[in-house]
């Protein structure tokens, strides 16, 4: 078992972010990545623009879901921006976004990473939590407010005998398992690397 605290650290929560845009959300992240990794914010924002020019990752209800792949790193990490003004995000539902959690992988796609995705993805279109994370200015309980149990082990048994994607997708949302299987159809395309 894993939980997602494993993958967020207080250092890496922004509150009340003044990013106006996309190129400055990223720019955000990029610094609290660099901090963490000690890989340049600027291959960070280039390896998140490679992922989204593919198409957006807006989940909608006003939460995004930024991610990319990197060379050198062994387990998925990320990052929350709350943004003090919600931003156009090309969301499915043309909500602006005021949450994005931001994810950095390594660069070989699997079904470990569709398995955050799609916990992430459910945690937050849950109206409760995703109000308490808005009202919320303290770093640890951002993180706790996201905390749910992965069974990885699980997972790497579901990619061996995997025959359909939407076998193990738990999700009644059909904008998340749309976005799942985009993700999955990734597997199929040259991994972009960051170094």
């Amino acid at each position: 078992m894993n939980t997602l605290l494993d993958i967020f650290t207080t250092e890496c929560i922004a509150t009340n972010s003044p990013a106006r845009n996309r190129d400055e959300a990223f720019a955000v992240a990029g610094d609290l990545f660099q901090s963490r990794l000690g890989v340049s914010s600027s291959s960070i924002v280039r390896c998140l623009n490679i992922r989204e020019n593919l198409s957006s990752t807006a989940l909608g209800s006003g939460v995004g879901i930024p991610h990319g792949m990197v060379t050198g790193i062994q387990i998925p990490v990320g990052c929350l921006i709350k943004l003090a003004k919600p931003i156009d995000f090309a969301s499915p539902d043309e909500d602006k976004i005021s949450i994005l959690i931001i994810l950095l992988f390594p660069e070989i796609p699997t079904y470990e990473q569709l398995q955050i995705l799609s916990c992430l993805g459910q945690r937050l279109l849950d109206v409760d939590v995703r109000e308490k994370i808005i009202s919320e200015q303290r770093t640890e309980k951002i993180i706790q407010l996201l905390d749910l149990t992965i069974d990885f082990e699980e997972t790497l048994k579901t990619q061996e005998s995997h025959s359909g994607f939407k076998h193990y997708i738990t999700s009644s949302n059909q904008d998340i398992q749309d976005y799942l299987e985009e993700w999955a159809a990734l597997e199929h395309r040259p991994a972009q690397s960051m170094h």
